[in-house]
């Protein structure tokens, strides 16, 4: 099941690859508007920003180019990911899946990353729970962990030392040789 979520999250790398692929295909810097100061009374902006109406409001909004070599970068981070989260999904490492998805996650933009943070989180409980309990679902874990609570002995009641047995013989090589007592 970790497999397939992984080849999943590089499905939707690819797709992420692809929009970029598009946005770079197309040449053009693409825009986006930043909205500035509120005008003037007389509807006058600073200057670089243009006026226009929000919902009603006057606004000052000033439009900024996304360069070409933006697409670039983000096309080929997309697209090495994609390749890198496919190949770690196909050798099935949980641990390096984990820390992929969460760079993954943390370097795509906006809410998108975080389904890939999620990925992360969940693989990282699930490998906790295999180490600890050998079992990776919560049902499984969930037995041994009630299992182990069973065998627990109360925290007051210490087990008893055996009587019969000694204490081992101090080691020769490492235990400083004691002096007698006067």
């Amino acid at each position: 099941m970790e497999s397939k979520l992984g080849f999943f999250a590089a499905g939707i790398l690819f797709v992420y690859a692809l929009i970029s692929l598009l946005y770079f295909l197309k040449g053009k810097a693409s825009q986006e508007f930043v909205y500035g100061p509120t005008p003037s009374v007389k509807h006058v902006c600073t200057s670089g920003y243009t006026f226009s109406y929000h919902l009603a409001a006057p606004i000052c909004q000033k439009t900024l180019g996304h360069p070409h070599s933006y697409w670039t970068f983000q096309l080929v981070l997309s697209l090495t990911l994609a390749i890198v989260v496919a190949f770690v999904s196909w050798r099935r490492s949980r641990a390096a899946l984990i820390v992929l998805s969460f760079i993954t996650g943390l370097t795509v933009q906006g809410a998108a990353g975080f389904p890939f943070i999620a990925l992360a989180a969940w693989l990282l409980i699930r490998a906790f729970r295999l180490q600890k309990y050998g079992d990776p679902t919560f049902k499984g874990s969930n037995a041994v962990a009630r299992e182990r609570g069973r065998n627990r002995q109360p925290r007051g009641k210490a087990a008893a030392p055996e009587i019969g047995k000694a204490a081992p013989a101090p080691s020769k090589r490492y235990t400083p040789k004691k002096k007698p007592r006067r």
